[in-house]
């Protein structure tokens, strides 16, 4: 069960890496960085779910949906940060 879980968490992260690099130029420094960007995005979310803690389903929902919400938008700061450096902004 675990293994299935960190396939479908490490599987798409890993994508979004290499994508980082390709598509935005990073080097793994910045590529790693910039994917490393879910673990606060993942606190952020797991904190604002406290309060549903007596309901487990619901605060893991919580968690995620709020997650992606918050590294969605900072990778699209770190994005918009990016493309003038590159020139093509």
């Amino acid at each position: 069960m675990l293994l299935a879980i960190g396939a479908v968490v490490l599987v798409p992260l890993a994508r979004e890496y290499l994508d980082f690099r390709r598509a935005w130029g990073l080097g793994r420094t910045g590529a790693l960085a910039t994917t490393a960007i879910i673990l606060p995005a993942f606190a952020v979310g797991f904190i604002l779910s406290l309060p549903l803690a007596s309901r487990p389903v619901l605060q893991w929902a919580a968690t995620v949906v709020t997650t992606v919400v918050a590294y969605s938008l900072a990778v699209r700061a770190v994005g918009d940060a990016v493309e003038p450096a590159r020139g093509t902004g």
